[in-house]
């Protein structure tokens, strides 16, 4: 019997252009032999919506029908007069949201409520990787290489602009880069070589996410990144690429946009010494490992002068990091099984667990009206 496999996308945040393009794909190369396959699109006010015409369709989809999630059911609902009627049980959720409230844990927290298994890590460690503060702060707890790097919050901030610019410029000097900790894509991300360009970045920052990251930033620098699949014991570790920017760093249009159809935006495989190479895919593999990771995700790299630095995790990478895979002669097809092969595994050893201890403890109340 055919498995029911929604895909979902969209949802309020600045990355929802870019997960419309991912689900797009995805229904592309989703083997509909093997699966039925619903699109349910988030709206920008997280509303849920069953989009029959979605696929090839992306800016001008109409069919689309409210659903509804009842908590402990693995199921989409539809209103019907006053009632909501079963539109289908779901066996297994492809995620494809990028940015807050989809990749920060919010969407894996419901669909762990309805009982549904999804193809991504869990909530804590989609939270964890989220967040580039905590993200960083456990690379050094693991032992892993970072780029010295600062943070502070809006309302520190706020209280104390001049001790902060001052410890900034004290202690990482120009230049450096700035990221609102709660982002992807490269929104919201500067690079301030002077007081007033790092202010006008802050702000920048800020009116994305209350908390900002500050790195130093590096000059001459590569980027390189690698992607990992799997869950438990069993995991893929992919060939590396090189992303091609013509700027200090990797920017949105860089990454999505592009400038001249001509223009490389990566070299793949990424031409750097065997040594490194298997280093960055030894790396990655534990990094997968410690954050106890699901699903597929992409971890990107800094080199400078031959020294490797984790730069960070993106748990749900744009386009599933799919291509990363050719060299190990997976298709997007197959990257796709073997997504809805992991989750059902996780959701299979989840609840192998034990949720229930029979006690006396409310036996034992004197409770009185």
């Amino acid at each position: 019997m055919k498995k029911n496999i929604i895909v979902l996308f969209g949802g309020k945040s600045a990355e929802h252009d870019i997960s419309l393009i991912t689900a797009n794909l995805v229904l592309n190369a989703i083997d509909e032999e093997k699966y039925n396959v619903y699109p349910v699109f988030v709206d920008k006010q997280n509303k849920w919506f069953y989009v029959k015409d979605f696929k090839n369709n992306i800016q001008n989809f109409k069919q689309k029908e409210e659903i509804f999630l009842k908590i402990g059911e693995d199921a989409l609902f539809v209103k019907r007069t006053f009632l909501l009627k079963n539109l289908i049980n779901v066996d297994c959720a492809i995620l494809c949201h990028h940015g807050v409230n989809g990749e920060d844990g919010t969407i894996q927290s419901v669909l762990k409520l309805c009982n549904i298994p999804y193809s991504s890590s869990n909530t804590l460690s989609s939270a964890i990787t989220m967040d580039k503060v905590v993200m960083k702060l456990l690379f050094k707890e693991f032992g892993f290489n970072v780029i010295d790097y600062f943070y502070f919050n809006k309302q520190e901030y706020e209280n104390s602009k001049d001790n902060i610019i001052n410890k900034l410029e004290n202690e990482l000097n120009y230049p450096v880069i700035l990221k609102p900790a709660n982002l992807g894509s490269s929104i919201g991300i500067n690079i301030a070589k002077n007081k007033e360009e790092l202010i006008n970045a802050i702000n920048v920052a800020f009116s994305f996410d209350n908390k900002v990251l500050v790195e130093k930033a590096l000059e001459n620098f590569t980027e390189i990144n690698c992607a990992v699949m799997g869950y438990g014991k069993e995991v893929i570790v992919s060939s590396l690429e090189e992303p091609v920017s013509w700027k200090e760093f990797l920017t949105f249009e860089d990454k999505y946009e592009g400038n001249s159809k001509k223009s490389p935006k990566r070299i793949y495989p990424a031409k750097v010494p065997e040594e490194i190479k298997k280093n960055i895919q030894k790396v990655s593999k534990l990094i997968f490992e410690k954050f106890e990771l699901c699903g597929v995700v992409r971890i990107d790299f800094i080199i400078k002068n031959d020294e490797i630095y984790v730069n960070e995790i993106n748990s749900i990478p744009g386009s599933l990091a799919y291509y990363l895979f050719e060299k190990e002669e997976y298709s997007f097809t197959n990257v796709i099984d073997n997504l809805i092969n992991f989750a059902l595994k996780k959701y299979e050893n989840e609840n192998l667990l034990t949720y229930a201890f029979e006690s006396n403890v409310l036996k034992n109340q004197n409770i009185k009206k």
